[in-house]
């Protein structure tokens, strides 16, 4: 059995409702180069199918309208936690998955107030060829549950700058409709809807 625990710290607890929608909706599969489909939240007996995106972080390929990606396999969550200082969720591969085992991924928040990421699975090689070759097997895994934690770390960054960034443009809009209400007031005009 291989086990593999990955963790990262993410940033200060106020970005912990970002990493939970990020967990939740698949988005930090996304993040890694994984595509999942049907993409709905995270719900206990939900059957994904997953993907490889093997040009990530750029787009997938195209073919005729289709994504070309590699097939990993199918799984089911097992298990959601979606708690006030924990969110993520647990699957469990099906028959024809490139792995056989679990994996959990979990956003928390620390004592010392900080957001961590953790990616942990038990499993062993799903496919024949991957049991002749396990020690790449395994190193993939490890890689990917790399992926997985930078991946989430470099989404929430992202947001967090995208956010900073519109709060001044959000606030002048604002103002700028502030003025033009007090200008129709001023004026007599009104709207009536």
């Amino acid at each position: 059995m291989n086990r593999l625990k990955q963790t990262l710290d993410l940033g200060p607890a106020e970005v912990f409702p970002m990493a939970r929608e990020a967990i939740l909706t698949w988005k930090l599969q996304e993040s890694a180069g994984v595509i999942a489909r049907p993409v709905r939240r995270v719900h206990v007996g939900q059957v994904v199918n997953l993907w490889l995106n093997p040009t990530w972080p750029l787009p997938a390929p195209r073919l005729r309208g289709r994504e070309l990606t590699i097939p990993v396999g199918t799984c089911e969550v097992i298990e959601v936690i979606d708690a006030e200082s924990a969110a993520g969720f647990v699957y469990r591969t099906l028959p024809g998955h490139l792995e056989s085992g679990e994996q959990m991924f979990l956003a928390s928040l620390g004592s010392d107030g900080r957001l961590g990421v953790s990616i942990t699975s038990d499993s062993v090689p799903g496919h024949p060829l991957l049991r002749a070759f396990a020690p790449m097997s395994v190193a993939a895994q490890k890689m990917m549950a790399r992926r997985y934690a930078a991946g989430l770390k470099r989404m929430l960054q992202e947001s967090s700058v995208r956010g900073t960034d519109r709060q001044p443009v959000a606030q002048s809009a604002m103002a700028h409709v502030a003025k033009a209400v007090a200008a129709a007031t001023r004026t007599g005009i009104r709207h009536s809807g």
